[in-house]
């Protein structure tokens, strides 16, 4: 996603959250991405500060074992990636990546 909307210098704003928002950065490369927090989150937090940024698509990375919010933002498209085949379905207004290997968020780095 970085590269594709990175291009002529685009910032994407990463938010890492569990039940409260602990990071709100804005970001050129995966290398400045911090995440912080701990067991637990709450989506509906973290969709409701990344509205804030007034963003086109959100896009959510999760295991989706997380309260959502109850109706969909008018402002801006969700977009879940779950993590883990067995992650449960969120709402049907959000539209969902099935990730079942977190090789295929960060594959290992070639020897």
């Amino acid at each position: 996603m970085l590269r594709a909307v990175g291009i002529g210098g685009n910032r994407v704003t990463v938010l890492s959250c569990d039940t409260a928002v602990q990071v709100v950065r804005p970001v050129h490369t995966v290398g400045e991405v911090r995440l912080a927090g701990g067991g637990g989150t709450d989506m509906r937090v973290g969709v409701t500060e990344a509205l804030r940024h007034r963003p086109h698509i959100i896009v959510v990375l999760t295991d989706a074992y997380t309260p959502w919010p109850a109706t969909p933002p008018e402002s801006a498209q969700v977009i879940a990636g779950l993590i883990g085949a067995d992650a449960p379905a969120p709402p049907d207004w959000i539209t969902t990546v099935r990730i079942d290997d977190l090789a295929d968020v960060n594959p290992p780095t070639p020897r």
